[in-house]
């Protein structure tokens, strides 16, 4: 008897835990994709899933300060684009490599700072500034690379050969992805930074009320944001080897999902860095699972839309179970 009791305290205490519905969502759908396909449980075949979800995952690490602030980024697809296209710009025309990737990266910051400077200008929702800076963005891509594929640079350094491909046999975009993982989750759970974070998006007046400034909170946060879009489209460069007019444009609505499937809250107060890289394996693994299985591409969306929604359900649901448990 006390043994069935050891198990089920440990149980509950498994439920209890944020990330265990979204979890469970993922092995779930591992499941049925491995019994469906011959290829899905091959070392070739999560191999990709690991390299398309660092692209995702890393914009969705940063999204969920965002979004536990109570903002909304919807440029951050933008943002990962015209980072990618000015870092392949500087390359074609022969900047030395650490010279093209902190080009980008600081454009990444800039977008990032662009984006809060006319939210608190003007007083505007950030969702809304966000919405018009993702056309800016998106259009001064185009003017830097005349609307055509940037490629033409030598492709022989390390930042190609070992960035852009493997460690091993593991991407190295994925184990920036996992360093990166780890360092964002102590800052959000572990520091004054990230409780304050949070504390802003749960009740505004009273983060002011003690003292908080939320102003230079907001700005930090979304020139993170902007770095985290920037890295990623810096990667995606060295892993392409060439950088595309059309390269994550419309990336935004998998990094918000990502974000919201791992348990961070749109309303803002509370979020899971753990949880946003397990809803960016989600998303991976749908898109993956939909090339196994065969069916057209043009279900993509439709199919990704209502797993998302069942993901989502299994995490409320085991969210219940632990408010009542």
């Amino acid at each position: 008897m006390n043994q069935n009791n050891r198990f089920l305290n440990a149980g509950k205490k498994l439920i209890r835990v944020q990330e265990f519905g979204v979890g469970l969502a993922l092995i779930l759908l591992c499941l049925v994709l491995g019994f469906s396909t011959e290829n899905f449980f091959t070392v070739e075949n999560f191999i990709g899933i690991l390299r398309q979800t660092a692209f995702i995952g890393i914009m969705a690490l940063g999204m969920v300060f965002v979004l536990s602030m109570g903002d909304v980024d919807l440029s951050v697809g933008a943002i990962y684009n015209i980072s990618g296209i000015f870092c392949a710009f500087l390359l074609t025309n022969k900047f030395p490599i650490w010279i093209a990737v902190i080009g980008g990266l600081a454009v990444g910051i800039i977008c990032g700072m662009f984006n809060i400077g006319l939210s608190l200008a003007f007083r505007i929702p950030t969702i809304i500034i966000t919405l018009g800076t993702m056309s800016i963005f998106t259009g001064l891509g185009l003017v830097i690379c005349q609307s055509r594929p940037l490629y033409d640079f030598p492709k022989t350094s390390f930042f190609y050969t070992v960035i852009g491909d493997t460690v091993g046999n593991f991407p190295t975009t994925a184990l920036i992805l996992l360093i990166l993982t780890v360092v964002l989750f102590i800052i959000y759970g572990f520091t004054i930074f990230g409780t304050r974070v949070r504390a802003i998006g749960a009740n505004l007046n009273a983060a002011k009320f003690t003292g908080i400034n939320v102003t230079i909170h907001r700005v930090y946060v979304f020139m993170l944001m902007g770095a985290l879009c920037a890295v990623s489209g810096v990667l995606e460069v060295a892993f392409l080897q060439a950088s595309s007019p059309s390269m994550g444009v419309a990336s935004n609505i998998s990094v918000i999902a990502a974000a919201i499937i791992g348990g961070t809250a749109l309303s803002g107060g509370s979020g899971s860095i753990l949880g946003a890289l397990i809803g960016a394996l989600i998303i991976s693994v749908i898109r993956n699972g939909i090339v196994q299985l065969g069916v057209s591409t043009y279900w993509s969306a439709t199919v990704t839309g209502f797993v998302i929604i069942a993901a989502v359900a299994i995490d409320y649901l085991f969210k219940r179970t632990r408010t009542s448990a």
